[in-house]
């Protein structure tokens, strides 16, 4: 999972939004304006990129697949795009990850093998887990 030093470095990038590649290191998940949100938002929304990204699945969007690189660039580019409207990261998942802006489809996660379920459930369920285990004492 994540180690204290990663957390630190994307809740750090996440106070300004790029639109950067995946290529470079965890600290371009993202880098460019301040948020009005709150640090847990913002860590959850890290967490939940490196989640799509460190995934061995498949995205399935408008009828093509996309590797999980590929499918958090997408995530982070449309998060860029409506950040003025986010405010949860629920609201995150809803605007960024979860269906189509052009058709109004949804996304389609496949894990290995697995029946193909819809990337909000998907994430809904990995953000339930990650604030589970996070304030466990």
């Amino acid at each position: 999972m994540f180690n204290l030093v990663n957390k630190l470095l994307l809740m750090t990038t996440l106070f300004s939004l790029t639109i950067p590649t995946f290529s470079n290191s965890q600290a371009d998940i993202a880098n460019n304006e301040s948020r009005a949100w709150g640090s847990e938002q913002q860590e959850e929304v890290a967490h939940l990129l490196e989640f799509v990204r460190n995934s061995a699945c498949t995205m399935m969007r408008n009828g093509a697949s996309h590797n999980s690189l590929e499918a958090a660039q997408h995530i982070l580019n449309k998060y860029d795009y409506f950040k003025e409207d986010i405010q949860t990261t629920e609201r995150f998942i809803q605007l960024a990850a979860s269906r189509s802006t052009l058709t109004g489809k949804d996304y389609q996660v496949q894990c290995n093998n697995q029946p193909s379920v819809t990337s909000r459930d998907w994430l809904m369920t990995e953000l339930q887990n990650f604030r589970s285990n996070q304030y466990q004492y």
